[in-house]
């Protein structure tokens, strides 16, 4: 109990530090927005990277993009295993984080011809577009994931969600048939699914569950943190109950697998951090995510993200802030629990 009592009472001190610097983000934020190969410069850092052959992957397919400026990083780039010289093409990024042994997958959400029309155009003017359902498919395929994180409703356009996965029953996309085993809405904030994916060339089965928080507004922030934290500590248990080897990845997208995605893995990331300083109570979890003064710094953990995928990850002060209040909501019930 004294041990307990002691990380407790390193985890309100953490708390009380990091909320004391919640109304002074703004100088925090402006050392990340000089980040990329345009500093400073954010509507400019999509012609940087461009001029810059930073992002050829995606330069040299951009109807495989659901935005035409948001082009993820060559050297991050998730390479798909394809045959007949098709494209290796997917708008995903293998993120590293510094304390987490696991890896993760940012990605935009996939593009169905369904999703646009001559009232509902694509992000490039046309009136249809590419679909890279099956690419994604392939890509959890191929990364031996379990668990699908979806960050946004299903929605028509290029700002929104193509359906890639089947509502009910079986749907095929590329080389994939997919069967939706199963639907539950768990609560406003979750939607959880299993899915049954057979790879049709090489007539391999697998499975994947899918979890989906539909509450949260592109470019927005979510207005009850309570449910976005309730949805970090769901997914964060799912993980570690299905991935047991360090090698399995978690895949998080959203529209764009930007701005939500990034400040979602923020906040989990440092979550699991809390949650593995309360099993061993060794402070050195925490490193590079604490400033000088002890308080919770996300500074490193998002310029990180930055480097390895797009300039802007965690889109907006508003969803860096978010990202904060989050972690300190989970901290706070960790410290009642």
């Amino acid at each position: 109990m004294e041990a307990k009592a002691l990380r407790i009472k390193f985890l309100k001190n953490l708390l009380k530090l990091t909320t004391d610097k919640l109304d002074a983000l703004a100088p925090e934020y402006h050392q990340l927005e000089q980040v990329g190969p345009a500093p400073g410069n954010s509507w400019g850092q999509h012609d940087a990277m461009v001029a810059g052959n930073l992002c050829q992957a995606a330069d040299k397919y951009p109807y495989m993009n659901r935005y035409s400026n948001l082009y993820p990083y060559d050297v991050n780039r998730f390479v798909l295993e394809t045959k007949n010289k098709e494209p290796d093409y997917i708008n995903a990024s293998w993120i590293k984080l510094e304390g987490e042994p696991r890896d993760f997958i940012l990605t935009m959400a996939p593009l169905h011809p369904a999703s646009f029309s001559g009232n509902v155009k694509t992000d490039f003017g046309s009136s249809s577009s590419d679909s890279t359902c099956g690419q994604f498919w392939r890509m959890v395929s191929q990364s031996r994931t379990n668990l699908v994180v979806m960050l946004c409703k299903l929605e028509k356009g290029y700002q929104g969600c193509s359906q890639y996965f089947p509502q009910e029953g079986f749907e095929t996309y590329g080389d994939f048939k997919l069967k939706n085993k199963s639907e539950e809405k768990v609560s406003e904030e979750l939607i959880q699914r299993k899915l049954g994916i057979k790879n049709t060339i090489e007539n391999i089965e697998t499975e994947v569950n899918h979890f989906q928080f539909p509450l949260w507004p592109n470019y927005g922030v979510v207005q009850d943190v309570a449910q976005l934290a309730n949805f970090v500590k769901q997914v964060d248990m799912k993980w570690n109950e299905l991935c047991s080897e360090e090698s399995t990845p978690l895949i998080v997208h959203c529209s764009g697998g930007i701005g939500r995605s990034g400040t979602f893995t923020a906040a989990l990331s440092v979550y699991r951090r809390i949650c593995k300083y309360m099993e061993a109570g060794d402070e050195s979890v925490f490193a590079g995510v604490l400033d000088e003064t002890g308080a919770i710094c996300l500074v490193p953990l998002v310029r990180s993200m930055r480097e390895q995928r797009h300039p802007w990850m965690v889109e907006g002060q508003p969803q860096y802030q978010l990202a904060y209040t989050t972690i300190l909501h989970l901290l706070q019930q960790v410290i009642n629990h």
